[in-house]
């Protein structure tokens, strides 16, 4: 069975428009749904209430929680000790799961079971310049295959990723919209929660985490040819851009750089650096000089207290 987990907060017409249609309309019944809520309000909570009879009409359980804690990597972490099922399965409130979606992630662990974490096709529709990319991700896979390419989804030394679109076949890392695991996983790896430091949304916590799990078994991650996911792109509760955000996202990637890096330590480092100089740049023109220098500030402060603390750690 698979244990679909939807961390959300404040997003209940994402729920109610999205992701729980799209479970409900599943050709299989063999799953659970588990919605953790951060709401700051009773929206989700009514949403929620409003499907659970449709969906134990077919056999499937809607289980919903108030989250004690805030934040994407949290939420997820805490969502998963209540979880019933073999494989758990991570989508955002606004991914649509096509109605094969569950077969496939079934199949592709069945079929392969040395695959700790697989993801489908995930689809970015609010980009209108990609209206039917599903089918054109799934023909450019056959065309890698039958040529024996393979593009996958990577993760370079300095942390810095590519491939959100990428075709069926290997992965380095998984999208938080559509990403899948074996229970056991969760025995020795946690989503890392210092992601949360700036805010909860967490940038990047699904290619920190994902990476770490790919990095310490012996076989990549998977994307099926089957199934794909629809990621609306719901953007509201992320916010405005400001010296938090910018602060996230230096740390982040210092964060995801880290894992990135171990094979490869120096060169990562000094990628890293280098990949930071030019962003800073870019969101200086972009975002204004003074709020990207103090974000930046915020971030390279933690980075140091981190380092304080290892070393004491380490004494």
């Amino acid at each position: 069975m698979i244990s679909v987990i939807i961390a959300t907060k404040d997003r209940d017409e994402a729920l109610r428009k999205i992701s729980l249609p799209s479970l409900f309309g599943q050709d299989t019944s063999d799953f659970e749904v588990i919605l953790w809520d951060a709401s700051d309000t009773e929206k989700s909570r009514i949403v929620a209430s409003d499907f659970s009879h449709r969906f134990e009409a077919k056999g499937i359980d809607l289980r919903y929680f108030r989250a004690r804690r805030v934040g994407i990597a949290s939420q997820r972490n805490d969502a998963v000790r209540v979880a019933r099922g073999e494989i758990v399965f991570f989508i955002d409130d606004d991914s649509e799961v096509s109605p094969e979606g569950m077969l496939a992630l079934e199949k592709c662990f069945r079929d392969f079971p040395e695959c700790v974490g697989a993801g489908l096709v995930v689809v970015e529709i609010s980009d209108e310049k990609r209206a039917g990319s599903c089918f054109m991700e799934k023909l450019k896979g056959r065309l890698y295959k039958a040529l024996g390419y393979r593009k996958t989804r990577k993760v370079h030394p300095s942390g810095s990723h590519k491939g959100m679109t990428a075709p069926p076949g290997p992965a380095q890392w998984l999208s938080g919209c559509s990403m899948a695991f074996r229970r056991e996983i969760f025995d020795s790896i946690q989503f890392n929660e210092k992601l949360e430091t700036f805010g909860g949304y967490a940038m990047a916590e699904d290619v920190e985490f994902s990476h770490r799990v790919f990095i310490s078994s012996d076989s990549p991650l998977l994307i099926p040819s089957e199934g794909d996911i629809r990621h609306h792109g719901v953007l509201e509760s992320r916010g405005m851009v400001d010296e938090r955000t910018i602060a996230m996202f230096f740390y982040n990637k210092y964060l995801v750089m880290q894992v990135a890096s171990v094979r490869a330590p120096i060169w990562g480092k000094v990628a890293f650096a280098w990949n930071i100089a030019k962003r800073f740049v870019s969101m200086a023109f972009r975002n204004g000089f003074d709020v990207t220098k103090k974000g930046s500030a915020l971030a390279f402060q933690q980075i140091i207290d981190d380092n304080k603390q290892d070393r004491r750690k380490g004494q």
